[in-house]
């Protein structure tokens, strides 16, 4: 049996990252049979409810430390792990990690990682003379592997593939159609749009500006619009601002919506203005068209991956403009949609490196 630890910013209810961990379990357990799989998790009851795999908390060394020492293969998961911007922390813990399985002479692995920002020189020295050590770097993209190249990076196995979250399957169109209906969405004639927006730091201005747009294609566009929570516990209070606000029939949804329902609910949606980069990557793998507004460089990075254009920053939108540009997207909804399928099916074949590299380790 091969045993295999990963790490990651998991059980902290953020849906993009739950995808991830999602996403790279069900590769593992395709692709390699009779395998063992434990993760850290801030949440370890509700990571093992929702993923069926072993977790221990992931600040509790003891643990980790006996985690890694029985495993064969050490997997630091997707995502933005290695920056320094949402706290210099971050950097440290997860290369604190991977070290650990460095010096216990185990397998380690970077899967389809974004890297950087890092701003420290600290940490980004540190973080050359940890990476330098690690048997394989996937990244998911290219400005992932431009970011090494500055730093120096000596690691001859660093490979560009994809983001995991690309890899999961389509979903039936029914889950969301019914959740959309219970919400009272009269599915008919109107097109629906689908908005994802963060909940932090957003001004009084911006939701003035936000809920008048949302009445505006409503009423004179004629179209359904619907607001997705995708951190349940960040976005939910923008969303009720929201709701109070319009004066039009607007959609938020309120609840805690699983990966599956949450792909089949952008799956019923013709067009998603999405700032969440996983709201974003959820349509892609839905095949529905996307206009992106960027609160990080992330979102950029994923969006010249798939030869798109982000629309705008999110504190330099131009909200007259983001209405013409939803009802030019809608009018090319189909050319747009075979556009976007043809690159993610490219971008989804490069994500069997991932698995390949991951076999070549554990023989």
């Amino acid at each position: 049996m091969s045993k295999v630890v990963i790490s990651g910013y998991y059980g902290f209810n953020n849906m993009g990252d739950e995808s991830i961990l999602t996403a790279i379990i069900t590769d593992l357990r395709k692709n390699i049979p009779d395998i063992d799989i434990t993760v850290l998790s801030e949440n370890p009851e509700i990571t093992e409810k929702n993923h069926n795999i072993k977790a221990v908390y992931r600040k509790n060394i003891f643990k980790i430390i006996k985690s890694i020492r029985k495993s064969d293969l050490l997997i630091s998961g997707g995502g933005s792990l290695l920056q320094d911007v949402t706290s210099k922390r971050n950097v440290l813990y997860y290369l604190f990690i991977m070290y650990i399985g460095i010096i216990m002479k185990k397998k380690v692995m970077i899967y389809s990682q974004g890297m950087g920002p890092i701003r420290s020189e600290f940490n980004k020295k540190l973080t050359k003379r940890v990476l330098e050590k690690i048997d394989i770097i996937t990244l998911r993209d290219s400005r992932s592997e431009r970011f090494l190249k500055e730093i120096e990076l000596k690691n001859p196995n660093v490979f560009v593939t994809a983001d995991p979250v690309l890899a999961l399957s389509q979903e039936n169109l029914d889950i969301g159609k019914s959740i959309l209906i219970g919400e009272n969405l009269d599915f008919g004639a109107r097109k629906n749009i689908g908005f994802v927006i963060r909940g932090k730091a957003k001004s009084k201005e911006f939701i003035e500006k936000l809920t008048k747009l949302s009445d505006r294609l409503v009423l004179e566009g004629g179209l359904n619009v619907v607001f997705i929570p995708f951190h349940h516990g960040q976005d939910l209070g923008i969303l009720r601002e929201i709701e109070a606000n319009t004066r039009e029939k607007v959609i938020c949804l309120h609840d805690e919506y699983s990966i599956p329902e949450l792909l089949s609910i952008i799956g019923n949606m013709d067009l998603i203005v999405g700032e969440r980069l996983h709201s974003l990557i959820f349509s892609s793998v839905m095949k529905v068209p996307i206009i992106a507004l960027s609160y990080d460089p992330k979102i950029n990075n994923y969006l010249g991956y798939i030869s798109e254009k982000v629309f705008s920053d999110i504190d330099e939108i131009n909200f007259d403009k983001l209405y013409k540009e939803i009802l030019y997207k809608l009018k090319r909804e189909n050319e747009e949609e075979d556009e976007l399928s043809e690159r993610i099916d490219y971008l989804r074949a490069k994500l069997s490196r991932n698995t390949n590299e991951i076999k070549k380790l554990l023989e």
